[in-house]
């Protein structure tokens, strides 16, 4: 039996190893809402037009990406020849959510670039903090 990630873990999982395909997955979920008179199923196409439609087009030639993080489920076969498949969101308002509080996230998190060994003697300067004087300059 496998266990699908709940939303949350998968825009997780999906944002650290694959940030490329967040503006995808938010497409996704915009065209998703829009197809839930149609029983929540959208064909790809729609997505990668969602997409063009906010100028971020990018050739994106099928969401099995979307469906390998449990975000997306494949609704039937594919139609046209294999070329259109169709799909449905397991829980937008949960994705949806999850990429908000992402979004949120994401903005408060503080990136450090640490270069070369900092640790080794004698630029240890982490442990020799305290003892190291400091003036500013003069504002004036």
């Amino acid at each position: 039996m496998i266990t699908l990630p709940s939303p949350e873990e998968a825009v997780r999982h999906l944002a650290r190893e694959r940030p490329d395909w967040l503006p995808v997955l938010d497409a996704a979920v915009a065209v998703a809402e829009r197809a839930e008179s149609y029983d929540g199923v959208f064909a790809g196409a729609w997505v990668v037009d969602e997409l063009a439609r906010r100028g971020q087009g990018r050739s994106v030639p099928n969401l099995r990406l979307l469906v390998s993080y449990g975000l997306l489920e494949k609704s039937g076969s594919s139609t046209r020849g294999g070329r259109r498949a169709y799909y449905r969101m397991r829980d937008r308002t949960r994705v949806a959510e999850a990429m908000a509080s992402w979004r949120v996230q994401a903005r408060r998190a503080l990136r450090f670039i640490g270069a070369g060994a900092s640790t080794e003697l004698p630029r240890d300067t982490a442990r020799q903090s305290g003892g190291m004087a400091y003036e500013p300059r003069p504002w004036r």
